[in-house]
């Protein structure tokens, strides 16, 4: 029966450096356990997910508050198997 399981994941992010070139940036990355989500202000996680929505438009993303940390929030998403 389609929409009966649902796939449930979080962003996390790290940051990369290239000493090389003397940069560095940011990856987001898709987890699978609050505990390794990053932990976002209101802020930059509604850029965050604004970035990513369109990115993925079949995932249902939203905005958290952090159970793990509660003063930062996390962004989840969930999609349909």
């Amino acid at each position: 029966m389609p929409g009966t399981y649902k796939n449930v994941f979080w962003i996390g992010a790290n940051i990369l450096f290239d000493p090389k070139n003397n940069t560095s940036g940011e990856v987001l990355l898709i987890v699978y356990r609050e505990e390794d989500a990053s932990g976002f202000t209101r802020e930059i996680a509604t850029q965050y997910m604004n970035f990513i929505k369109a990115r993925a438009p079949h995932v249902v993303w939203s905005i958290r508050k952090s159970t793990v940390r509660p003063e930062f929030c996390v962004i989840r998403g969930e999609q349909d198997v």
